[in-house]
C-alpha cells in the first residue's frame, strides 16, 4: 500500500514547539493536532508520579509542568489522556467530565466528538496515529507500539469512532513522528507477534504495518499519511527510548478548537 508521505510544519502554540500535519493546519483551521518535539524544559509525566530521571540537554534539570504549557498553548484547559499499558482498550471522552488534566483509566485510544477537549498520548519511538472525520468532527488519538499494534489499537480506536457519528469514506490518519523501519531492530518473538516470519535481528516498520491495518479497516491510500521523521535517526529532535531516553516523552495531541 503506498503511503503519501506529509510535511509537517515546525511551528508554536504560544510559545510551545511543535512539530504539525501542514497539510491538516491548511485544510482544518480550527484543529488542533501535533507533537511536541526534544523540550528538556518540559515533563510529560503523570501530576502525581515520580519525577523523570534527568535529561543530558536539560541544563539544571529542572522540568516544568509540559500539561499546564500544553493548555496554555492550545487554549484547551480540558485534557484527556490515559494509563498507557501497550494494549488496544480505547477510551471515550464524555461530557460533564471537567477541566483539567483527566486521566481515562488504562487505555491506548482515546475518541471523542466534543470540541473543546484535547486527546493526549505519550510516545518516545512508539507511533502516535491520529484519525479525523472533518466532516462528523470526531477525533480519535491511538499510542501504538509493537504490542498495541499487534493487539489491533488502531483498528479499535477507528472502530470505536463510529457509534460517535465517523464515516469511513471521510476519515484521515496520519501516522506521527516515530522510530522508522531502517532503525528499529526486534527480536523473534516481535516479529511474531506483528504476524509475520520469526526472525532474529529483523528491523521492522511499524508505520508501515499500520497502514497496512488501515487499509483493512477500509481507508483508501489517499486517506493515510506518514511522517518523515524518525526519532531514532533525529536524536536533537526527538526522545527516543531505543537511543536511551528512558525518562523522557513527547506529547501527541489532538482536538478542535473554536470554530
Amino acid at each position: 500500500m503506498p503511503i503519501d508521505p506529509a510535511v509537517e510544519r515546525l511551528t508554536r502554540l504560544a510559545g510551545l514547539q511543535v512539530f504539525r500535519q501542514a497539510d491538516w493546519m491548511e485544510r482544518f483551521p480550527t484543529l488542533l493536532q501535533g507533537i511536541t518535539g526534544r523540550a528538556p524544559g518540559l515533563d510529560f509525566g503523570f501530576l502525581d508520579g515520580p519525577t523523570p530521571t534527568a535529561d543530558p540537554f536539560a541544563g539544571d534539570g529542572s522540568p516544568s509542568n509540559g500539561w499546564e504549557a500544553l493548555q496554555r498553548g492550545t487554549g484547551i484547559r480540558r485534557v484527556a489522556r490515559c494509563r498507557q499499558v501497550h494494549g488496544a482498550a480505547v477510551a471515550r471522552h464524555l461530557a460533564g467530565e471537567g477541566d483539567g488534566v483527566i486521566v481515562l483509566g488504562e487505555a491506548d485510544g482515546l475518541v471523542t466528538d466534543m470540541a473543546g477537549v484535547l486527546l493526549t498520548v505519550t510516545v518516545a519511538d512508539c507511533v502516535p496515529v491520529y484519525l479525523v472525520d472533518p466532516i462528523q468532527r470526531v477525533l480519535g488519538l491511538a499510542h501504538a507500539g509493537w504490542r498495541g499494534t499487534a493487539a489491533g489499537v488502531v483498528g479499535a480506536t477507528l472502530r470505536a469512532m463510529l457509534p460517535l457519528g465517523a464515516r469511513l469514506d471521510s476519515l484521515c490518519a496520519h501516522l506521527g513522528p516515530a522510530i522508522c523501519g531502517e532503525c528499529y531492530e526486534v527480536g523473534p518473538e516481535v516479529t511474531s507477534a506483528l504476524g509475520e516470519s520469526p526472525e532474529e535481528g529483523r528491523y521492522v516498520d511499524l508505520r508501515g504495518l499500520i497502514a497496512s491495518q488501515l487499509r483493512a479497516e477500509g481507508l483508501g491510500p489517499a486517506q493515510v499519511t506518514v511522517s518523515r521523521h524518525c526519532t531514532r535517526c533525529e536524536d536533537r529532535a526527538f526522545y527516543s527510548y531505543r537511543a536511551g531516553d528512558r525518562g523522557r516523552r513527547m506529547c501527541a495531541f489532538l482536538g478542535w478548537g473554536s470554530r
